[in-house]
């Protein structure tokens, strides 16, 4: 037996074992083009990566990112029919459903994690959280920051009455702060890095989230959802590549986001603020959905009386083709899957 034939038994051996992997084709054609609003959070990690390494094409499409100020901004993109997809936090998409909008999918969560602050002016006379009593808090008002400001106020024992509340866009939130027309407020990353090196020592910051998480979804409107299947999962394919590259190249993956964020790998600590990065529906995120609508029901934030089934708004057909593990979820008709 000639050493060539040997080496292609061998190989083909290693193959039909599993240790040797087919490099993928790419697909041929025209990439298909699909639309994301994204804003600034490390939360968007996977979708930048993705773009970086090209994940994207190689699933035959082309990604076109539109940057906002914060998830609720893209979703009126979304809505209007300006973008094919947006992300935001869960917190969003319940105030929209509570809202009316009743046309909204989360094909998956993206991320989860602890990214919010409450960063306040010493010489305000704030050192503990009791004395924000009489002050005046800027937060980005309907954002998923509006909720943990509360949770963080309620667990501090102080009433929503005891504090004023003001609209503060994120760009402006720093400034705001500085300048003094606010005396805290209600930060995510990489805000947070921006107020506190502008303030310095004159600030102090207490985690917000009270243990809760925070996640990030990807929604799309139904009619793209019933439209575009196989583009979705496509997109979701390349979110799933995007995952274990941040897996088995974590500081190359970090060096990425660090960049898209703008801000330096010194700044992006993952022990400040933990992120886990996969794509999922579960129902922790149910829960935390169903708490938020009650939280703004009570709040009187919006008209509703009852919490909607948000099961509706979760579409899980899209990422069971991808990968039926991610989604741990009680289906109607399906049961539990995986």
């Amino acid at each position: 037996m000639g050493p060539v034939l040997l080496l292609i038994i061998i190989g083909g051996f290693l193959w039909q074992a599993g240790f040797l992997t087919p490099k993928a084709e790419k697909p041929g054609g025209p990439l298909e083009k699909i639309s994301i609003g994204v804003s600034l959070t490390r939360l968007n990690g996977l979708i930048w990566i993705a773009q970086n390494q090209g994940f994207d094409k190689e699933q035959g499409l082309e990604f076109t990112l539109k940057s906002y100020q914060a998830g609720r901004y893209a979703i009126k993109d979304l809505t209007s029919g300006r973008l094919d997809l947006a992300c935001c936090a869960e917190f969003v998409l319940v105030s929209e459903i509570l809202a009316g909008q009743a046309d909204l999918r989360c094909l998956s969560a993206l991320a989860s994690g602890e990214i919010e602050e409450l960063i306040a002016r010493r010489d305000r006379g704030i050192n503990r959280p009791e004395d924000l009593r009489g002050k005046t808090i800027g937060v980005p008002r309907g954002t998923i920051a509006d909720f943990f400001l509360g949770r963080f106020l309620t667990f501090n024992q102080i009433a929503l009455r005891e504090v004023t509340i003001v609209n503060v866009n994120p760009k402006g939130m720093a400034d705001a702060l500085a300048e003094g027309k606010v005396d805290a407020v209600m930060a995510w990353t990489p805000l947070i890095f921006e107020i506190t090196k502008k303030m310095g020592n004159n600030v102090i910051t207490w985690p917000a989230q009270g243990d809760q998480e925070h996640y990030w979804l990807l929604l799309a409107q139904e009619g793209v959802v019933k439209e575009r299947p196989a583009a979705l999962v496509k997109l979701l394919r390349s979110l799933t590549q995007a995952a274990d590259y941040m897996k088995q190249h974590p500081e190359e993956a970090r060096d990425i986001i660090s960049r898209c964020l703008q801000v330096s790998l010194s700044d992006f600590s993952a022990d400040r603020f933990p992120v886990t990065y996969e794509l999922f529906l579960d129902q922790a995120l149910l829960l935390a959905m169903e708490d938020q609508a009650r939280w703004m029901i009570e709040h009187k934030l919006t008209g509703r009386k009852q919490v909607p089934d948000f099961l509706d708004y979760l579409d899980a057909d899209i990422l069971l083709k991808t990968d039926p593990k991610a989604v741990r979820l009680v289906l109607p008709g399906k049961g539990r899957p995986g």
